[in-house]
C-alpha cells in the first residue's frame, strides 16, 4: 500500500472513533468540545520533571459547548526516541550514558553535570480522565509539526489531564541503579457554556484505595499482549487492570472514625535483569534482548491536591494526616506498590498503575536495530465515591487506539519511510 493510503487509513480511524465519550459517570448531558494538543517543550531543569503549560490550561479552567480545550507541556526526561529528540542526549542518551562509562568521563563531574550523564532513559504518559492518551510518543524533534486536535463529547463535571513520567538513573560509575519520578494534574469543568459556575469539589479525606500490584508472566496477561521468541517480537512493559476490580462503586463515605478502604489490584509484566549493551555502528544497542535492565511500577489517583511523605504518615498540604507508606517524594502523590493511596474525592475518581521498563525503539524494530530505551504502559481503574448517580452504567465508548499522540507517531513513521 502506498503512503497516501496509509495516512488515509489513520485519518480515518481517528473520524470514526474521534467523536466518543471521555468521562465514565453517566450522565443524561454531555457538550462538545476539540481537545487540541499543543507540541511540548524541553526546559533543562538538570533533573526528572514535567508540568502542564498554564498558559492554555490551568487548574479550575471553564469550558463549554463547542469550546476548544488547548494543552501543552514542559518536560525534562531524557526521553529515548533513535530519530532523535529534544532533551537530554538528543533522543540517544543510552549513548551518552555508555560512552561517557567507557571513557570514565563521569569522573570530575559534580551536580547536575554529573547527573545528565548517569540518568539513563525515561518516559512519560498523558491521561485524560480514564483514559491514556498514548504513551507520548509524538514527534519531539523539535519539528514544531505535530498540533493535533481531536474532537470529543464530555459529559458535564470536572475532568482531569494528567502527566506522569519516570527515568532510570545510575552512580557516577554506572554500577547501582534507581528511578526518578515527576508528575503533574490538571482539573477543567465543562459546562452547558463557560459561564457557570461550576460546584465545588468535595474532598473524601477518609476514603483510601489499597493498591497492589503483582507481576505475572508474560503468557499469563489477559490480553496476550506477547510472547517472545526473540526481540523482533518487541517485548515491553504490560500493566492490566483486574477487570472485576476496574470499575467499582464505594458508595459509604469515611469518616476519621471509621475510614473506608477499598481494594484495587493489577498485574503487569516487564524487564528485571541486568541492563548489558554493546556498541553498534548505529549506536549502543541491547547485547540480549532478554536484559534490559530493571522496571518499577508505581501509583497514582487523579488529583490536583498531592500529599507528601514525611516519614511516618502522609501529609496532605492543608495539614490533614493520612497513614499510609510508600510514597515518593515532591512528585504529586505517586507511591510504591502495595501502599494505602489517600486523595480520593466524592464522586468519580481515576486510579492508575504505571510501569516503566525497558524495551526496543519501535523505529529500531522496524530497522533490525534492538536500540535500547525505556517506555512505560498503564492501567486504569474508576471509583465512583459516595451516591453513585441514577444511572450507572459507564459510557465508555471505544477506547481511543488511535489517539491525538498516538496519530502523530503513526504519521511521522509514514513520513520517515519515504
Amino acid at each position: 500500500m502506498n503512503k497516501k493510503g496509509l495516512i488515509l487509513i489513520f485519518l480515518f480511524v481517528v473520524s470514526t472513533v474521534g467523536f466518543v465519550a471521555i468521562s465514565n459517570a453517566a450522565t443524561d448531558t454531555a457538550v462538545d468540545v476539540t481537545i487540541h494538543y499543543v507540541p511540548s517543550g524541553y526546559v533543562d531543569m538538570g533533573y526528572c520533571w514535567v508540568e502542564f503549560d498554564e498558559r492554555f490550561i490551568d487548574d479550575n479552567s471553564v469550558f463549554g459547548q463547542n469550546d476548544d480545550i488547548y494543552f501543552g507541556f514542559y518536560y525534562d526526561v531524557p526521553v529515548g526516541a533513535w530519530f532523535g529528540a529534544v532533551g537530554p542526549g538528543g533522543g540517544m542518551q543510552p549513548d551518552e550514558w555508555f560512552y561517557a562509562d567507557l571513557n570514565n568521563a563521569t569522573e570530575g563531574y559534580t551536580g547536575s553535570d554529573l547527573y545528565n550523564v548517569t540518568r539513563f532513559s525515561g518516559w512519560f504518559d498523558v491521561t485524560l480522565d480514564g483514559y491514556d492518551l498514548g504513551q507520548s510518543n509524538f514527534d519531539i524533534s523539535g519539528s514544531g509539526d505535530t498540533y493535533q486536535d481531536i474532537v470529543v463529547q464530555l459529559d458535564i463535571g470536572w475532568h482531569y489531564l494528567t502527566i506522569t513520567a519516570a527515568e532510570l538513573v545510575s552512580n557516577g560509575n554506572h554500577t547501582e541503579w534507581h528511578w526518578e519520578y515527576a508528575s503533574d494534574a490538571k482539573r477543567f469543568y465543562v459546562g452547558e457554556n463557560k459561564d457557570v459556575i461550576p460546584p465545588s469539589v468535595t474532598n473524601a479525606y477518609f476514603n483510601f484505595v489499597d493498591v497492589d500490584d503483582v507481576a505475572v508472566d508474560s503468557e499469563d496477561l489477559e490480553t496476550g499482549y506477547y510472547s517472545i521468541t526473540g526481540w523482533l517480537d518487541n517485548p515491553r512493559p504490560v500493566a492490566e487492570a483486574n477487570l472485576t476490580l476496574q470499575y467499582q462503586v464505594e458508595e459509604v463515605v469515611g469518616t476519621e472514625a471509621v475510614p473506608v478502604t477499598t481494594d484495587i489490584v493489577a498485574y503487569y509484566n516487564s524487564t528485571d535483569a541486568d541492563l548489558v549493551l554493546t556498541g553498534a555502528p548505529y549506536g549502543v544497542v541491547y547485547d540480549n534482548v532478554y536484559e534490559m535492565g530493571p522496571h518499577t511500577t508505581v501509583w497514582r489517583v487523579n488529583n490536583i491536591d498531592p500529599v507528601v511523605w514525611n516519614g511516618t504518615d502522609y501529609i496532605k498540604i492543608d495539614g490533614t494526616t493520612y497513614l499510609g507508606s510508600g510514597v515518593y517524594e515532591n512528585n504529586g502523590g505517586l507511591v510504591s506498590e502495595d501502599s494505602l493511596l489517600p486523595g480520593l474525592n466524592i464522586g468519580q475518581n481515576y486510579v492508575y498503575l504505571y510501569v516503566f521498563g525497558g524495551a526496543v525503539d519501535d523505529i529500531g524494530v522496524y530497522y533490525g536495530h534492538p536500540v535500547p530505551r525505556i517506555t512505560v504502559d498503564i492501567a486504569v481503574f474508576n471509583l465512583w465515591v459516595g451516591e453513585p448517580p441514577e444511572e450507572t452504567g459507564f459510557n465508555f465508548g471505544i477506547l481511543i487506539s488511535v489517539s491525538i499522540l498516538g496519530l502523530a507517531a503513526a504519521l511521522y513513521f509514514v513520513r520517515r519511510r519515504k
